[in-house]
């Protein structure tokens, strides 16, 4: 089961971040104008590396991401950037490593803890796939794409009467946690999840 793609739209010089804006100091990010001034260099990599990503090249977007991070290691979008373009070339060693950065630099990114979940479940880590979909679910109790993956987490260990239960839950819902309708296809998954359940099927 496939959660959307939930890369941010763009990262620029001026927007000092989703999570750490330009007066938060309570960890110390913004010591002095030398990290601001290393933040705003981070974002022109961030900027060219979403630039690269839209293009389809991967790989050049991954190169800008690393010199973001390197240059500005306190941002959380840019490990989940970084995570993301990797995931797209089944780097999911690596993406995992990058999404796990971003959960410790920001515990409440949503969209980290779902792709984080994901690629410790296509790595077939259920129990960390577990604990990253219970985060995202506690974050968000009615998160399309936390409940079902959850749910397929849960039945791949053999947990079926609660994997059953969180589909329930997915089902009732009518979006995505994006907004969009939740489709046949959508439903159809849900469906073949709660199939396997039924029939206490482990299989991936």
């Amino acid at each position: 089961m496939k959660i959307l793609s939930l890369t941010l739209a763009s990262l620029t010089t001026f927007s000092f971040g989703l999570f750490h804006p330009i007066l938060a100091d309570s960890h110390g990010h913004f010591p002095g104008t030398g990290s601001v001034d290393a933040y705003n260099r981070s974002c022109l990599c961030g900027d060219k590396a979403i630039e690269y990503s839209h293009k389809g090249d991967n790989s050049m977007a991954i190169k800008y991401d690393r010199e973001a991070v390197s240059i500005y290691p306190y941002d959380s979008a840019h490990y989940y950037n970084l995570g993301d373009h990797l995931s797209k070339l089944d780097k999911t060693a690596e993406a995992i490593n990058a999404f796990e950065q971003a959960v410790t630099l920001e515990p409440r990114y949503l969209n980290a803890w779902l792709n984080l979940g994901l690629s410790y479940l296509n790595e077939g880590k259920l129990s960390e796939a577990e604990r990253c979909y219970r985060k995202a679910v506690e974050l968000n109790p009615v998160c399309w794409e936390a409940l079902g993956n959850l749910g397929d987490a849960l039945r791949q260990q053999g947990k079926f009467a609660e994997a059953g239960e969180c589909i329930y839950k997915a089902k009732a819902l009518p979006t995505r946690t994006s907004g969009e309708a939740v489709n046949a296809d959508d439903r159809a998954q849900l469906d073949d999840i709660l199939k396997k359940c039924n029939s206490k099927d482990r299989s991936p």
